[in-house]
């Protein structure tokens, strides 16, 4: 299996499913616009909120698997090339969900970029010694 085709498993099996449950956390616990009109956040209801946001973060962050798949596919072996044209479509992605949402707080989506980042280049590392 190719390199690019494993990562972008492990991207979606892995990578996304954790940052989707810490994300999901984050979001019910913060006392912000976009659960605090809800009468259920505290209680019973929490569980229902987080689950919401678990399953549209975890679907962000499945469509940034695949940018990041298909930016492994357009800047072949360079990693700079590879992360600038990953990051850049990872912020313009957040950039329209912000513009949509209205929310300051969509923008900690940015600290999943920079971990997916994080993730390629220790990977990168790690093949280039071995």
């Amino acid at each position: 299996m190719d390199i690019a085709k494993k990562e972008l498993v492990v991207n979606l099996c892995l990578l996304s499913l954790v940052l989707s449950i810490l994300n999901g956390a984050l979001v019910v616990h913060i006392n912000n616009s976009l659960v605090s009109d809800t009468p259920y956040v505290s209680g019973p209801g929490d569980f229902v909120v987080f689950v919401f946001f678990f399953l549209i973060l975890y679907g962000f962050h499945a469509v940034v698997s695949f940018f990041h798949f298909a930016a492994a596919a357009f800047a072949r072996r360079s990693l700079v090339t590879r992360l600038a044209v990953f990051n850049a479509a990872g912020l313009a992605l957040v950039g329209a969900i912000y513009v949509y949402i209205q929310d300051v707080t969509v923008l900690f989506l940015v600290s999943s970029l920079g971990i997916f980042s994080l993730v390629t280049a220790v990977i990168y590392r790690k093949k280039v010694v071995d």
